[in-house]
């Protein structure tokens, strides 16, 4: 974010939230803010300011870096990763692609390659029940997500439990091994 973004976004808190008393120190107020932050994109801050904005009578510049975060994680969360082009075996290649996949799909911008989807429950357990998977896999951690047994397997950062599975593939796998 530029010096003059920064301005128009306090300029933008001081019209949403009079209580924060920014109208008469704009310029000094966007020249304290800046450096905390300039490494936001600009138009997540803006998005950021005016969803706190609905919540809140007073806007501090963490407030803006917790609600950008906040925002770039709920893109990363709405569909599943695409797997990059480089070979896996080549660890920092594959590294280095895969950072640049989560940076571009954080920032907002479309990334056009094959989901990586969850691996199919093997085969051994293909011919049981969903509830009776579901009993099983409650029995023991969860490698993947992390989740204790007895609690359900959740969407990685955003706690949401699986709606579609009954657990998650190694979980299925831990809990019933061939």
């Amino acid at each position: 974010m530029t010096t003059a973004e920064t301005v128009q976004l306090v300029t933008l808190i001081a019209s949403i939230c009079p209580s924060t008393h920014l109208e008469e120190t704009t310029e000094t107020t966007a020249k304290n803010w800046h450096p905390l932050l300039a490494d936001l994109d600009a138009a997540d801050a803006h998005e950021a300011v005016i969803r706190l904005g609905r919540q809140r009578h007073h806007i501090a510049a963490v407030d803006i870096r917790d609600e950008v975060r906040a925002i770039r994680e709920e893109r990363l969360a709405r569909d599943p990763l695409p797997l990059p082009d480089a070979d896996p075996d080549d660890p920092r290649r594959y590294r280095a692609e895969l950072l640049a996949i989560v940076t571009a799909i954080a920032s907002g911008q479309r990334v056009e390659r094959t989901p990586a989807v969850p691996a199919p429950p093997p085969q051994a357990l293909a011919g049981r029940s969903r509830n009776d998977l579901r009993v099983r896999a409650l029995r023991v951690p969860c490698p993947w997500c992390k989740a204790a047994p007895g609690h359900p397997c959740t969407v990685p950062r955003l706690g949401i439990p699986l709606k579609n599975a009954p657990a998650h593939a190694s979980r299925l796998t831990a809990a019933d091994p061939p």
